[in-house]
């Protein structure tokens, strides 16, 4: 039965809906992701051969070159496995048990209304510390990435997307900072500033720069990427530190 957002059911059906949960979640959404693989693997042959069919037809009598980059552009539209990915992301949010007064738990409502209580108890302990965790884990893999774009970018060369792409990747850092350690803190609030100058610089939108805007722009970036590095090196450095995780268990998240 559903109250407003959550889902309520009576403790006599407590085992069942809680056995389901649990095999969803460990047995059917593993199965549903390889699945899904398979497809995508297979989708994304069909979509290339396609793609090849139609531009061998040139119908559009398009040079070699042009051929290329129209096949690059199609390709980008294909989602990636990691997008679809998340639709089949199982997680078991905080349970609530709310008490009866009048009822008698027989022995397997008993068990069952434990076996919450301990993961309700797990959940919390854990909570805090992992988001901790997945905000270091996430805010060098974003600094790392962000190196590679701000590497590849060039003044003028797809303004309104590079824009885009940089709005998201400040929207990551700020959801990152709400979890981080006071410690990381500080570096995600650094990468948020740079993001924040880069996406509010009108320059960054334009096409068509004259070559002292040109020259200036590309000078904000290199700076940027040199305060960025700085900042992936603290992180790093957070992740083999008491305060953080060990190498081996950030390079083992995977940052959306």
């Amino acid at each position: 039965m559903r109250i407003g957002n959550d889902w309520v059911c009576p403790i006599d059906l407590a085992p069942l809906v809680w056995n389901q949960l649990i095999n969803i979640r460990d047995n059917i959404a593993p199965g549903l992701r390889n699945q899904l693989k398979a497809d995508y693997e297979a989708g994304l042959v069909d979509y290339q051969e396609r793609i090849d069919q139609f531009l061998s037809l040139n119908t559009w009598e398009l040079a070699q070159d042009k051929q290329e980059s129209v096949k690059a552009n199609l390709l980008r539209a294909f989602p990636t496995l990691t997008d679809l990915e998340d639709y089949l992301q199982v997680v078991i949010g905080r349970p609530v048990i709310i008490p009866a007064l009048s009822e008698q738990l027989n022995q397997q409502q008993a068990e069952c209304l434990d076996q919450i209580t301990k993961f309700i108890q797990q959940y919390d302990q854990n909570l805090e510390q992992r988001l901790r965790e997945s905000a270091l884990a996430g805010g060098e893999q974003l600094a790392a990435q962000l190196l590679e774009e701000l590497a590849d970018w060039e003044p003028g060369r797809k303004p309104i997307q590079f824009k885009k792409k940089m709005e998201r990747h400040l929207m990551k850092v700020q959801v990152l900072l709400a979890n981080a350690s006071p410690e990381a803190g500080s570096s995600l609030e650094a990468m948020m500033a740079h993001l924040d100058s880069i996406v509010n610089d009108p320059a960054i939108e334009s096409k068509n720069l004259g070559s002292d805007t040109r020259s200036q722009l590309q000078q904000k970036i290199d700076s940027i990427r040199t305060k960025l590095l700085d900042e992936q090196r603290n992180l790093q450095s957070l992740a083999t530190d008491d305060v953080g995780l060990s190498k081996a268990t950030v390079m083992s998240f995977k940052f959306r």
